[in-house]
């Protein structure tokens, strides 16, 4: 979550702090939440969208006994096949 801030701060400080808490919010969603997100097809993996303008973001994650293990957090435009 530190480098999508870091990457809208010198264009819009006041979005970043906007999204950085969007993000957490999400965060603190799943622990009451944990299977809230769309589960992958022939994986554990789930996706959460979370909506931020225009594009939002996507958080993936997985649960492991009991664990929430944040995976990846992008931003709706970033290329995904990494």
């Amino acid at each position: 979550m530190i480098r999508l801030r870091e990457f809208i701060e010198p264009h819009n400080p006041a979005a970043a702090r906007r999204s950085a808490e969007t993000l957490k919010k999400a965060a603190n969603l799943l622990l009451d939440h944990p299977a809230i997100g769309t589960r992958l097809e022939d994986r554990e993996d789930r996706e959460l969208f979370i909506p931020f303008g225009q594009f939002g973001y996507i958080i993936r994650y997985r649960l492991h006994e009991g664990t929430i293990v944040i995976l990846r957090v992008w931003h709706g435009f970033e290329d995904r096949s990494m």
